[in-house]
Parts: structure tokens; C-alpha cells; sequence
């Protein structure tokens, strides 16, 4: 059977002041009327039901994910004492999955993504899960069609098709290549070889454990030493147990980058992996001088800006590519440009006594 993981360990620091550390990104409501994590659910629903789905996240914001999702149980929700990265978590539900089902199918997915496009992505799951039913022993991670050239992403260079893969082309995967600069991440649209990684898998359970084994044997062996005790009582001592002596790494950088078995399924879903206050311009609706705009906002003269100002009305005279963010208790003015640098201005305020607001 098919079973989602949803990966919901990422801390979000990106969209401070809205993002805490008891509640992340994947806990708020960024993209729509339910929260990501929620949205992330019910986007899987009619092919995966809520009682085969797992969720991996922080142990800091358990009980709220659980007020989340009240549908699912508490063993379908496993706590990381402390992150480690995507390998980890992946292997921790692989061996969990495989105790309960020895011909598990993972879908792993992570919970902060935007997909415009839900039914597309539901066709491309099923194609995605009958080529690893078909093809055996292989990786299929999704490759998002580019549409223009992002150097915020790291990509997935296609190679040649496989063979009788069905009705939507699956490609064997020939490289994986990091966050480019602008010129070669424009060489590598007007190629039409290179997909953006969107970090998101289909594989058995056992085939991802084989290629732990081989690729990273000491992570493999950790979670293979607890895996009796998952879906017991002593679940979180041996999940804590075994964390303390992990490496963090990425399931990139540890397995997919290594193995000679990884496929590609293109998909074309209006995508967005929303990883910063940036990013939400391809995500909110904009009003007539390009101005993104949530909450209370009158602008004169003003425009490209991004606005949050859901508590109190927000005004804007004469500026222009500004981010604007209003919570109760902070307020955020930024260049959009320096988006990326949310996550350095929590250091300065951690260590200026600001620790109760991150």
C-alpha cells in the first residue's frame, strides 16, 4: 500500500516574525485557508487516506500539529527530539513503515510547499507510484519544469527516458547540481535537461532502507537498532537514544546524489517551496501597482511591495520592493533582496535579550 510521509521538521526562520519556534511555518496559515501542514493532508487525501499517513516534526510543537490534525493517532505522529536534517527523519519512518507494512510505498513530502495545480499532482503520484511498482529497486523524486531562471534552487539534470514508463515521461536521473548562479541557471533553462529539485519522493520502503545501508550505513544502523520499539510505548527515549549519535545530513547530499537508480518525474503544478517572505509574490494575489498584500494595506504611490498587516491597518507612501511584516509583538521592514537575511537578524536578536520573540 501507499503511505505518506510528511516531513514537518523544518523550523521556517525565514518567516520571522510570523514564524516562532513553537510555531513554524508549516503551522501557520501562509498560502490559503488552512494551514500548510493541513493543506499538505487533504492534498493527498483521495489517494492516500488520513490512516496511512505519518508526520515527522519537531518534539517543541507536537501537541499543536496534533490539534492540527486531530484525524490522525498518536502513532502516526513521531517526534524528533532535536533535527537532523531530511536522511534521518526519512529513515526513521522508513523502518517504521516497513514494521507495519514489509511493501510499503512512501510518498515523502514536505509540509511547507504550495501546489497550485492539486489534481495534476495527484495524476503525477499515481504514474510516480505504479513506475517504483513497476521499475523495482529504483528512487523517483519529482523534478519541477522551470519557468524561469531560479538561482534559489538546486537542480536535477534528466538524462535518458526509461523505458515503458507510461503515460508522463520518467527520465533517469543523471546529476544533481547545487543553487546555481544567474547565467547558468539561464543555460540550464534554455536546455529543457534541467529540473528544479522540489525535494519531494516516491520508493519502497525497502529499497530506500538498501540504499541507506549502502550509502549511509552508520544512519541505517542507528534507526535499524530502534526500530523494535517504534510504535511502542519506548518510542521516544529510543528515537532520542538513537538522535544523539546521528550526523545531521540530507537525504540529497547522503543517498540521492550517490545512487545509480534515481528517476525523475518532470511535473509542470504551479509549484513553490514558499521559503521565504519572498516567495510569496508567486503565491498571494497582487493589487494594480504590484503590491502582495495580506491584512489591512492603503498604498500611495507605492510599488513591488510585500505587505502582512493582518492586526491593524498598514500604509505604504512612495517606497518600493519593501517587505512589511505586523504581529502583535514585532515589526519587520525589509529590502525584498534581503529576504534571505531574516534568518541572521534572529542571531542579533537572540543575542540582544530578544530570545521571548523568536
Amino acid at each position: 500500500m501507499v503511505h505518506g510521509v510528511i516531513m514537518a521538521g523544518g523550523s521556517g526562520t525565514r518567516f520571522w516574525p510570523h514564524s516562532r519556534r513553537n510555531r513554524p511555518k508549516q503551522l501557520l496559515n501562509i498560502s490559503g485557508q488552512k494551514t500548510m501542514i493541513q493543506a499538505t493532508v487533504d492534498r493527498i487525501a483521495p489517494l492516500i487516506p488520513h490512516e496511512r499517513i505519518v508526520v515527522i516534526a519537531g518534539a517543541s510543537y507536537i501537541d499543536e500539529l496534533k490539534n492540527q490534525l486531530p484525524e490522525l493517532s498518536e502513532d502516526q505522529v513521531l517526534a524528533e527530539p532535536v533535527g537532523r536534517n531530511t536522511a534521518p527523519c526519512i529513515a526513521l519512518a522508513a523502518y517504521k513503515l516497513r514494521n507495519r507494512d514489509p511493501d510499503a510505498i512512501m510518498a515523502v513530502l514536505p509540509a511547507d510547499h504550495v501546489v497550485g495545480k492539486e489534481r495534476e499532482f495527484l495524476e503525477a503520484l499515481k504514474v510516480a507510484v505504479d513506475t517504483v511498482l513497476t521499475h523495482g529497486e529504483h528512487l523517483l523524486t519529482f523534478g519541477i519544469v522551470p519557468n524561469r531562471p531560479e538561482t534559489g534552487y538546486g537542480y536535477i539534470r534528466v538524462g535518458e527516458p526509461l523505458s515503458g514508463s507510461g503515460p508522463k515521461t520518467v527520465y533517469k536521473v543523471s546529476q544533481f547540481v547545487e543553487k546555481p548562479d544567474l547565467p547558468t541557471a539561464e543555460s540550464y533553462l534554455a536546455s529543457g535537461e534541467y529540473m528544479w529539485n522540489s525535494g519531494m519522493f516516491v520508493w519502497k520502503a525497502a529499497d530506500i532502507i538498501t540504499s541507506l545501508d549502502r550509502h549511509l550505513p552508520d544512519l541505517s544502523c542507528a534507526i535499524r537498532e530502534i526500530s523494535s520499539f517504534l510504535g511502542t510505548a519506548e518510542e521516544a527515549e529510543a528515537i532520542k537514544r538513537a538522535y544523539d549519535g546521528i550526523e545531521p545530513i540530507s537525504i540529497d547530499n547522503g543517498v540521492m546524489e550517490k545512487a545509480d537508480n534515481v528517476l525523475c518525474l518532470p511535473i509542470d503544478v504551479d509549484w513553490n517551496d514558499v521559503g521565504c517572505w519572498a516567495s510569496l509574490e508567486c503565491v498571494w494575489d497582487s493589487d494594480g501597482g504590484g503590491n502582495t498584500i495580506r491584512g489591512q494595506v492603503v498604498s500611495l504611490q507605492s510599488r513591488d511591495c510585500i505587505v502582512s498587516s493582518p492586526h491593524k491597518l498598514a500604509t505604504l507612501i512612495g517606497v518600493k520592493n519593501l517587505i512589511v511584516v505586523d504581529t502583535p509583538d514585532a515589526l519587520m521592514i525589509c529590502r525584498k533582496d534581503r529576504a534571505q537575511d531574516v534568518k541572521k537578524l534572529q542571531e542579533i536578536l537572540k543575542d540582544r535579550g530578544y530570545e521571548h520573540l523568536l
